[in-house]
């Protein structure tokens, strides 16, 4: 069997274990992207001794220890020397409620590793690497799996999923960011426990679907820019947009967005670089939904019912996508005013547009406003409120702004007008 090339850091804390008669052992993503020829991954590793006795263990070797989660007896170790980390977990079998809600009802530190083993989710991610005895342990037939590009269940489907419905999730993103495919059965099961997604959180909802949409750039020896597509593809075929989205479905009604995201609805996520990806997929849904691209229907994709992404990021997304969606309706006349008024994030925006086909007359007219010196904001025009004050004492200063503006858009259409005389001028004629 393959043996793993293990950092100098994991070795040295195996053989603390292994003074104290307990084996340490690699499991789940570095196994098996190393099987893939690659190891671009953090290394998970975990045994059977209960986190408090390694933590007691360690306690004056050159490892320190944080404990993550002493429910899942989970500790993160890190070198103090190396700066190095690991992620153990004690071995353990898990009880789940009905409902799918990720979260263990019973939680119980087992020594024997196949017990470790079944509670996994998938045959890829179930595979063990001892580190003492350098060989790979994989009950369920994980490396075939692994070598054959297929994500499959450790247990029978129905009760991977029953136990936890964020697993439908994790699916389609292993099978994105390995570019695998989903053995059918898997898929079928996953298909029929779709409504396990009603139990999950917006917040994990966040992390899986970003994690799909910016797939291709996980691992850099694996870069398909077709794996987001892929992605959307699959949660469209699953029905689980429904439950992603859930203040869209209750606005619009969960059939009518099930029925319309069902389908492979995208055309343009592969195409749009990491830049776009979350603008493009925005777009499609509000396009494919005929819904318009406004801040409340951005927001019920983006907001705290949606992907739960920042305030910042929400605003960004705004700006860009009702810019978009204003370009075809441009009349030639209003082209300078619309770049005098999205100056800010013009450079985006036609980029964006260049995906969709469209913004070539903005991005020839505002090539022609750069050489022809057009002011495109306030702090580009010739005057400013000192020479207003110095001029006009009688123009109340609650009046600058406006001024200001009027200035501006005249500049527009006659960029020779921004000199200070004939910008003082034509304050003196049109506001005293």
């Amino acid at each position: 069997m393959k043996k793993l090339d293990i950092p100098k850091t994991l070795k040295e804390l195996s053989d603390i274990f292994k003074m104290n008669n307990s084996p340490l052992y690699i499991v789940g993503g570095y196994v098996r992207n190393a099987l893939l020829g690659f190891c671009e991954t953090d290394i998970d590793i975990c045994g059977p001794m209960h986190y408090q006795k390694v933590k007691d263990l360690l306690k004056n070797s050159v490892f320190s220890v944080k404990v993550i989660n002493e429910k899942l007896g989970t500790i993160h170790i890190k070198s103090k020397i190396s700066e190095e980390e690991f992620e153990y977990s004690t071995f353990r079998k898990e009880d789940y409620n009905l409902g799918g809600e990720h979260t263990p009802s019973k939680i119980e530190f087992v020594s024997d590793i196949k017990q470790d083993a079944i509670r996994r989710d998938f045959t890829c991610n179930s595979i063990y690497y001892d580190i003492q005895n350098e060989k790979i342990i994989d009950f369920f037939d994980g490396a075939l799996d692994v070598l054959e590009h297929r994500i499959k269940t450790v247990d029978v489907p129905v009760r991977t999923f029953d136990n936890d419905g964020l697993r439908i999730l994790r699916m389609v993103r292993f099978a994105c960011e390995l570019d695998f495919f989903i053995d059918d059965n898997t898929f079928l099961v996953a298909k029929e426990k779709i409504s396990q997604l009603k139990d999950i959180s917006q917040e994990r909802f966040n992390k899986e679907v970003i994690s799909i949409l910016f797939s291709d750039y996980k691992y850099d020896s694996i870069k398909n820019p077709h794996c987001p597509t892929k992605g959307i593809n699959l949660l469209s075929e699953l029905g689980a947009f429904q439950y992603i989205f859930r203040e869209l479905a209750l606005n619009k009604g969960l059939s009518y967005v099930d029925r319309c995201l069902k389908e492979p609805w995208t055309t343009k996520l592969g195409q749009a670089p990491s830049l776009f990806r979350l603008s493009c997929f925005v777009y499609e849904i509000l396009k494919v939904l005929k819904l318009e691209i406004t801040k409340n229907n951005i927001e019920m994709i983006l907001g705290p019912n949606g992907l739960m992404v920042s305030k910042d990021e929400i605003k960004s997304q705004v700006e860009i996508l009702t810019a978009i969606e204003v370009i075809p309706k441009l009349k030639n006349e209003e082209i300078p005013l619309f770049v005098q008024k999205n100056f800010k994030n013009i450079n985006k925006i036609l980029d964006f547009a260049r995906i969709f086909g469209l913004g070539d007359d903005v991005r020839n007219a505002y090539k022609i406003m750069l050489e022809d010196n057009v002011p495109l904001t306030i702090k580009d025009l010739k005057v400013n409120g000192y020479d207003l004050i110095k001029n006009f004492p009688q123009i109340e200063r609650s009046d600058y702004s406006s001024i200001f503006d009027e200035l501006l858009k005249n500049c527009a259409y006659f960029p020779e007008m921004n000199t200070k005389q004939k910008l003082l001028s034509y304050i003196r004629s049109k506001f005293l």
